[in-house]
């Protein structure tokens, strides 16, 4: 009798132990939601307060004249800016702001991964190499213009030897000459280019397994293979990240054209100048004061942004990443 009361009672127990199993996994996920929501109820509110509720009378601004009255004039005025081939406008700026981001993506970015990986390898003085690609974020801004504008300038040391090598130069310097300035202003941004991305990229290098590589050198890998089809798959997570944020400045891309130029002159204007002079200016009065024209802008780059951002974050995900 008593054993049959234990083998019933084991039984019993053992047709519990999956319902306490049951009840302790919906808790267990019950508490995790509750987690997440509340991880993820901060940025929602930073982005509500602090985006959608102070962008709500930009967007309103849009829509009306200076005078408060709704009208899509804004849109016209903006077409015309776009459209037109005089003077400093939309057009204009968005063309150099172009020239920038395509500067970010296509040049310095690729160049950046080839750096950091010679880094990587431990080239000969790849030590000194290190802080000079890194000086640059070291030193102020308003040195490096002053350095950089003294050096290409008819009389600093790259203009003579140009003219001895036969280039044309403009009298008054590739800086002051609106068919130079912009391409002289790419080339500063190239040269100093390779900093915060560089550190990122090679943490992330450092971070692939030894043997994996050692394994590639045995089977006859070389080192344009071994970049390609290992360390980018490996530290794919890392690359994908930085050309997201990159194309997230596409419409904002520019270089450092208010040292050069405080007035954006010599055709050196970008979208953010332009914005930037709309709203403030370059005087003592302020800007132009049109405030809907400036609205308008931001809006009609942000719905041509946010989806072919979306589109290429999407595409990117597709590409497995490698887990080691």
């Amino acid at each position: 009798m008593q054993v049959e009361q234990v083998g019933a009672a084991c039984g019993e127990s053992r047709r519990k132990a999956p319902e306490k199993q049951k009840k302790s996994s919906v808790s267990w996920k019950k508490n995790q939601n509750i987690f997440l929501f509340c991880i993820l109820l901060i940025p929602a509110l930073n982005w509500l307060v602090f985006w959608l509720y102070v962008n709500i009378s930009s967007f309103v601004l849009a829509f009306q004249t200076n005078t408060g009255e709704w009208s899509l004039i804004n849109f016209t005025l903006f077409w015309d800016q776009l459209t037109s081939p005089y003077g400093e406008t939309i057009g204009a700026g968005l063309l150099n702001t172009f020239a920038y981001f395509g500067l970010n993506l296509l040049v310095i970015f690729p160049l950046m991964l080839i750096i950091s990986y010679f880094i990587y390898k431990r080239i000969a003085g790849y030590r000194a190499f290190r802080i000079i690609f890194f000086l640059p974020a070291i030193i102020s801004g308003i040195v490096l213009v002053s350095v950089y504008s003294n050096m290409i300038s008819p009389t600093g040391p790259i203009g003579a030897l140009l003219k001895k090598m036969g280039v044309n130069m403009p009298e008054e310097g590739f800086l002051l000459n609106p068919d130079t300035a912009t391409p002289a202003i790419l080339v500063y941004c190239l040269w100093t280019g390779f900093t915060t991305n560089m550190i990122i990229i090679s943490s992330a290098m450092s971070r692939v397994p030894v043997e994996v590589l050692e394994s590639a050198r045995l089977d006859g890998c070389s080192a344009f293979k071994e970049l390609i089809f290992l360390i980018l798959p490996m530290i794919w997570s890392s690359v994908s990240t930085l050309v997201i944020f990159l194309l997230t400045g596409i419409f904002n891309a520019s270089g450092p054209i208010l040292l050069f130029h405080p007035d954006g002159g010599f055709n050196t204007m970008t979208l953010s100048f332009w914005i930037y002079q709309q709203v403030y200016g370059g005087g003592a009065y302020g800007g132009t004061g049109n405030y809907g024209l400036v609205s308008c802008t931001g809006l009609i780059f942000t719905c041509i942004g946010v989806p072919i951002i979306l589109f290429v974050r999407r595409m990117i995900e597709k590409i497995p990443a490698v887990e080691y």
